[in-house]
């Protein structure tokens, strides 16, 4: 019984002892969280009651090399919709309001339009969901008349992208779009969220780093179902905006270039064209235009299904949103002479009194058509454009060392301007061409053998007799010939250089280049041979003026051709605008020698781009031009008045110069 008792009582003891131990343990737990850990807690509290909304940072402002703005910020009034504000029924309610007030001024703004946005913006409950930025004054009072039918409808103001000079110089400047949710994986640094409002094209795009500014916010209460508790604004940190580029762009310039190509595509009743304008002695772009053009202003977010099938979703020729100063390749028809003559002159082949006979076609291995121009000379060859002069210039060359001097121009390689989209011109050598097309050969070659194995070892299994099987093998070696030679002749035509392939490269036919690319090889030949890198920004600055970076012209590469060699084509371009040049009509009055020359560049069966090249002054070269214009026809007739528009702007001439079409190339 005792040892009984004491049993008991040890096991009384040990209850009695946990529980002071757990009731320690608690103890200790409860003044942890009350003295220790209050503070975390209360944060996590506050997180939960307070939410931070972005205010968007104003990009940085474009500007041309006066200080002419050409991309800038303005406040606008906002509509926007929050979801948390209204309960299910009456948010739909609140859209079929909404849609109805504004039909009257923006009909694709219906109830399906606000969904569709709604569903496509998976923002937090709290933020605001933008209906509809830069609303005239008139609607906002309308809205507000109306409050009371409009719960969740926000309207507010925001700082917007700005493009006061509307379409001109579109495709430099670009526009502004919301981040895509590839865009936003691709953000590893995480400094955007879904949205944001990003750089989508041009220079918006090449520069979104310095532009883009840092974000600010505003800090709002938010009660448990996360609506926004009203006049609950308590803390804001104001954004900073971006930097500015300034750009060797004139505006001036910009806009003679673009009447200028719309007046000449007007007349011609064309739709396409491109052209670019370059400073030779530094590579600076003082103009450059693409059309068909669009307005960056109706890009802003969000757009209208209008504007998309606009821009987006035109007509097989039409395709605004292409840079086609720096994005499309052309065929250069005769403006690309001037490189086969520098060919000639550095290797030896001809001499500036070098004469050919041209007795208007060029018939050599394959009939080339040309006018009939006599006896001609370089300079002569070069004023009338014979097609025959300079095939048998570049007979004597020889394709390889045509090919180096298309590579030394930079032709064929993209110019490194600093615009996304750019694409490398083409031009093609026997090397080039094996590459290009043998293994495709070899593949079909491959793939025919084995067509031809297939169904004559069905042929075999099939026979019934020897004698039958014989005359089937018999018609399989006369197939495998017939295979053979028609392989033999392919690679002949497809792999082996081909004469006449030198002669069409001779001439301008053989390859297809930027209309920038084209530029700067002209503005290679202008300076002296020096190959220079184009570019827009010539620096960027801070809101404050500071100077965050500076961009230098930089040499590329210099032509491997003697002074001598490069002047004497100069002067051969000095008589393409002297009496009896192709473009003597379009600068015959004008005040400033201009060397050029005009090109017919033949695309397809008897269709022809318009395209010219030029600088001035001739002696003593600052500009030079490049332009196409798409089923132009002579480059004369149809790119050359947008140069002399251009030239006319940049030496001050006020004159209306009467011109007299020419009627060759």
């Amino acid at each position: 019984m005792d040892k009984m008792d004491q049993k008991s009582k040890r096991k009384y003891m040990f209850f009695q002892i946990l529980t002071v131990v757990l009731f320690a343990i608690l103890l200790f737990r409860l003044g942890t969280l009350q003295l220790l850990e209050a503070s975390v807690y209360k944060t996590k509290a506050e997180q939960n009651q307070f939410r931070l909304l972005p205010i968007r940072a104003p990009r940085g402002d474009i500007i041309d090399r006066d200080g002419k703005i050409l991309a800038s910020n303005k406040i606008v009034n906002t509509i926007s919709i929050v979801r948390q504000q209204a309960d299910s029924e009456t948010l739909n309610k609140t859209i079929d309001n909404l849609a109805a007030l504004l039909a009257d001024y923006y009909p694709e703004i219906d109830a399906a339009y606000i969904k569709q946005l709604m569903e496509d913006h998976d923002v937090r409950p709290y933020e605001p969901i933008v209906i509809k930025r830069d609303v005239p004054i008139e609607i906002v009072a309308r809205l507000e008349e109306r409050r009371r039918e409009l719960p969740g409808v926000v309207i507010g103001s925001e700082m917007v992208r700005y493009y006061p000079e509307n379409t001109l110089a579109s495709h430099l400047l670009g526009y502004i779009g919301e981040i895509s949710e590839e865009e936003l994986n691709k953000d590893t640094e995480k400094k955007y969220q879904q949205s944001d409002l990003i750089g989508k094209y041009g220079l918006e795009l090449q520069y979104e780093k310095y532009l883009k500014g840092v974000n600010g916010f505003q800090q709002v209460e938010v009660d448990r179902n996360e609506r926004p508790v009203p006049n609950s604004n308590l803390i804001q940190v104001d954004p900073e905006k971006g930097n500015n580029l300034v750009l060797t762009l004139d505006y001036e310039l910009q806009k003679a270039l673009e009447e200028g190509m719309d007046a000449s595509l007007a007349k011609l009743k064309k739709s396409a064209g491109a052209a670019v304008v370059i400073d030779v002695r530094t590579g600076g772009i003082l103009a450059m235009v693409s059309r068909p053009s669009f307005d960056p202003n109706s890009l802003v977010p969000p757009v209208s299904s209008k504007v998309v099938q606009q821009y987006f979703n035109p007509g097989p020729k039409e395709k605004p949103m292409i840079n086609r100063a720096i994005s499309s390749k052309y065929p250069p028809g005769s403006t690309f002479k001037p490189v086969t003559a520098i060919a000639g002159l550095e290797a030896g082949k001809i001499t500036p009194s070098t004469t050919v006979r041209c007795g208007g076609a060029w018939t050599k291995d394959v009939r080339i058509s040309c006018g009939v121009h006599g006896t001609v000379n370089l300079a002569r060859a070069m004023a009338v454009s014979c097609n025959v002069f300079f095939i048998e210039t570049g007979r004597r060359v020889g394709i390889d060392t045509l090919y180096k001097y298309i590579d030394e121009v930079g032709l064929v390689n993209k110019t490194g301007i600093d615009l996304p989209g750019e694409v490398a011109g083409e031009a093609s050598n026997p090397e080039k061409k094996k590459a290009a097309n043998l293994p495709w050969l070899e593949e079909w070659y491959q793939e025919q053998q084995n067509a031809l194995e297939e169904k004559y070892d069905k042929l075999l299994k099939e026979a019934k007799t020897e004698q039958e099987k014989q005359n089937i093998l018999f018609r399989k070696r006369d197939e495998e010939r017939v295979l053979k030679n028609e392989y033999q002749i392919k690679y002949n035509f497809y792999i082996n250089w081909q004469p006449y392939e030198t002669y069409m490269t001779a001439f301008g036919q053989g390859g297809a280049f930027t209309p920038i690319g084209l530029a700067n090889y002209v503005a290679a030949v202008a300076n002296g041979g020096k190959v220079m890198k184009p570019y827009l920004v010539q620096r960027i600055e801070s809101p404050k003026g500071e100077v965050i970076k500076q961009f230098e012209p930089t040499v590329i590469n210099e032509i491997d051709a003697s002074a001598e060699t490069i002047d004497r084509v100069k002067e051969a371009m000095k008589a393409v605008t002297s009496p009896g040049g192709t473009a003597y009509s379009l600068f015959k009055d004008f005040p400033v020698k201009v060397a050029a020359k005009t090109g017919t560049a033949e695309y397809a069966q008897k269709q022809y781009h318009g395209v010219f090249i030029a600088f001035a002054p001739a002696d003593n070269p600052e500009i030079a031009f490049a332009g196409i214009i798409e089923d132009g026809y002579h480059g004369s007739t149809s790119a050359g008045p947008v140069c002399r528009d251009v030239f006319k702007a940049y030496f001050g001439v006020k004159d209306n110069t009467s011109t007299t079409p020419p009627t060759t190339q």
